[in-house]
């Protein structure tokens, strides 16, 4: 009995830091109560990191932060909501050079304030809210809105805010840009050079050099009045450096087809690389993968690729049901079968020039009931995130593979806390993580190819968390499991990951009830 004890306590200890066996090693905490929800995590270095929190409801909550420091909270605090004599807004937190700082935004007197506030190790205000933006805002029209924009390598930050149009009047658009060291290098405000009915700001983009830029898609007039910005009157991509002085403005030519979902990157010299889907003009959907590098400041197309989804590729998990209603529809004159609802999540560059990249099929169903004694109604949504697609582009810009990763996540009513997947690119490796059930692999954790695929489950006894790797020289794909509910006690929360490539580690979050853990991987890019 004793020897029993002994073998289980060693277990629990082994569990509580290091899960191994497996190629990547995790370190964990402790499992710790949790003081509020979780809203984000904000690294400094390896187990060092802020925590961002909710509690209470919607009217009456509060935010909250939390100082961690190797992974045992060091400080507590709650975010002041004073700015500038009267309560404000919540907007947002980052992490510059260390140190924590809140964003805040307060109307009052016709104008719309932004505030930027320094945190200190005791997670309190450590200097009064410093006003970093405003504007005016008009009568009859929208209060308008802030933003926060980031440069990836963390040295630039930015505001910028909107003030919608009123009916044919223009949108007008500001922006500041700041520095790591707090110095503002470039401020302005602007309007867009086509109309807000006609335009949509696709993006805000910072770069790794402090400049600002826009991606703006450009609509067409319908012919159907009723009809407004849709995929039918979709006209142009733009994308425009905006300063100072003015607007830089380069139309990206995709030969009649309709750009769906964008990824964008950039050198030093202004040489873009914008990643993404598009669709065939006049059918809704996605027809395939693109890639454009541009030089923005001859304003030329260097390279461009495109590669279409073969039918194969679209139908390679559908049911024999599905393929059929699609053979049906496509003899009726109604297009081929398209890929619908997907959701460009990241696309990078490396360091020999190619590129990876993913997207994920996202969307919610909305069910409303009615009870025919009462007259009542009830309301459900159902989150769907579903299929990883990845792919990698060489350094010519042509496509050297392209693979769909089978997933299935179902909730209700909750916007799927425990979706989605969280990846990272390590040693020639694409990783993905997601939460999976275990009847998806055999014993040995091996992935099963079958027809018949399970959605995920968060029982504990079908609950796992799978890993994908796809070998970048070839796309070969190896899948999983990688731990499960039952091995460290939590669900696994994949949106709450933190990627940082920084620092070479993903910091990974688990919650079962109050109780919350955080675990560390390393590894190398």
């Amino acid at each position: 009995m004793k020897k029993i004890k002994v073998l289980t306590l060693l277990t629990a200890m082994l569990l509580s830091n290091m899960i191994v066996g497996q190629e990547y090693a995790i370190e964990w905490s402790d499992l710790q109560l949790s003081s509020a929800r979780m809203v984000n995590i904000l690294p400094k270095q390896g187990k060092d990191f802020f925590a961002l929190r909710y509690s209470g409801g919607a009217l009456l909550g509060s935010y909250k932060l939390s100082n961690h420091e190797d992974f045992k909270i060091t400080a507590t605090g709650k975010i002041d909501m004073r700015a500038d004599g009267s309560m404000g807004s919540f907007e947002g937190a980052r992490v510059i050079k260390n140190d924590l700082y809140v964003f805040l935004s307060d109307r009052k007197e016709g104008r719309n304030y932004f505030y930027m506030v320094k945190y200190g190790s005791d997670l309190s205000p450590s200097e009064k809210p410093k006003e970093i933006a405003s504007y005016d805002m008009e009568k009859g029209k929208s209060k308008g809105s802030f933003m926060i924009v980031n440069s990836r390598n963390r040295e630039f930050f930015g505001v910028v805010w909107e003030i919608p149009g009123k009916k044919d009047d223009k949108d007008r658009y500001g922006f500041r840009i700041f520095n790591d060291e707090m110095n503002e290098i470039s401020d302005g405000d602007y309007k867009l050079p086509y109309e807000g009915r006609l335009s949509d700001i696709y993006s805000h983009y910072l770069s790794n050099t402090g400049d600002y830029f826009i991606v703006v898609k450009e609509y067409k007039p319908s012919e159907d009045k009723k009809r407004l910005r849709s995929y039918l009157d979709y006209k142009a991509l733009h994308i425009m450096h905006v300063t100072p002085e003015g607007i830089n403005d380069v139309n990206v030519d995709l030969n009649g087809k309709r750009v769906e979902a964008l990824s964008i990157n950039s050198d030093n010299n202004h040489i873009f690389t914008l990643t993404g889907m598009y669709g065939d003009k006049d059918f809704a959907g996605v027809s395939g993968l693109m890639n454009v590098k541009l030089d923005f400041n001859k304003q030329q197309v260097i390279s461009e690729g495109f590669k279409e989804f073969g039918k194969d590729f679209i139908t390679q998990d559908w049911s024999d049901r599905e393929k059929e209603r699609a053979e049906k529809r496509e003899n009726r004159g109604k297009g081929e079968p398209k890929l619908y609802n997907y959701l460009m999540r990241q696309s990078e560059v490396l360091k020999d020039g190619t590129i990876v990249g993913s997207m994920e099929q996202y969307y919610v169903v909305v069910n409303t009931y009615t009870d025919p004694r009462t007259g009542n109604t009830r309301t459900t949504y159902t989150y769907y995130y579903n299929d990883i697609i990845a792919f990698k582009i060489g350094k010519e810009g042509e496509f050297d593979w392209l693979k769909k990763i089978n997933k299935t996540q179902v909730s209700n009513n909750d916007g799927g806390p425990l979706s989605s997947y969280a990846r990272f690119v390590d040693k020639g490796k694409l990783c993905f993580i997601f939460n999976d059930n275990v009847r998806n692999y055999d014993p040995m954790g091996n992935y099963l190819e079958s027809d018949r695929y399970y959605s995920a489950n968060y029982t504990k006894k079908k609950n796992v968390v799978a890993i994908v790797t796809l070998d970048l020289s070839d796309g070969s794909v190896e899948r999983k499991t990688f731990f499960d509910r039952k091995e460290i006690n939590a669900y696994a929360v994949p949106k709450l990951f933190n990627t940082d490539y920084t620092n070479k580690q993903l910091l990974l979050y688990a919650i079962y009830g109050k109780k919350e853990r955080f675990g560390v991987l390393n590894f190398q890019d």
